[in-house]
């Protein structure tokens, strides 16, 4: 991390996913080695269900946890706002039944003063975040680029909102005889 932050500079955020990785001691001890190189955010350091740990996790840090990218459903982000499992909470928009289900927690976290990122799905995603007044950062994946006619445009690191009906991108058929199964 401190070669990364050395090569990138201040300004970058860098972001670190531990995939539900370690346990309770171990984040604590690793996330306070990490906070000198000053991470926009920790992800996912504990198992999703450990939320009481997470929230001792959260406490015991000054950089942000983000966490929720597993809940099923608006109920799933309502006890991790509960027990302040995360700073910051990322709704999977397949995970949690689609774009109501997403828009209904993402209003749940505004009520709680926590702010909503994504999980995946980034073409429907950027949509759903612009409308969140708590919308945070969209995950950004390019390899999903090439299913899409038009790639989502970026400019100065922010998503260009299509404007055309539906996500407002045409799916790129070829692309998906590459990938069929």
């Amino acid at each position: 991390m401190k070669r990364l932050r050395e090569a990138l500079g201040p300004e970058v955020k860098l972001l670190a996913d531990v995939n539900q990785g370690w346990d309770e001691a171990t984040a604590i001890r690793v996330g306070r080695e990490l906070e000198p190189f000053n991470l926009y955010w920790l992800e996912e350091p504990l198992p999703y269900e450990d939320l009481e740990g997470c929230a001792r996790v959260a406490a015991a840090l000054t950089m942000p946890i983000a966490t929720g990218e597993t809940d099923y459903g608006s109920p799933g982000m309502k006890r991790h706002l509960e027990v302040r499992a995360a700073d910051i909470l990322m709704p999977d928009l397949q995970r949690m039944g689609g774009v109501t289900e997403f828009l209904k927690a993402a209003a749940l976290c505004d009520a709680y003063h926590t702010p909503v990122s994504s999980h995946l799905f980034m073409e429907a995603s950027c949509h759903l975040l612009a409308a969140a007044p708590n919308g945070l950062i969209l995950e950004h994946m390019d390899w999903w680029q090439e299913l899409f006619e038009e790639p989502l445009q970026l400019q100065e690191g922010q998503v260009l909102l299509p404007d055309r009906p539906g996500v407002g991108l045409g799916v790129n058929r070829k692309a998906l005889e590459k990938f069929r199964a």
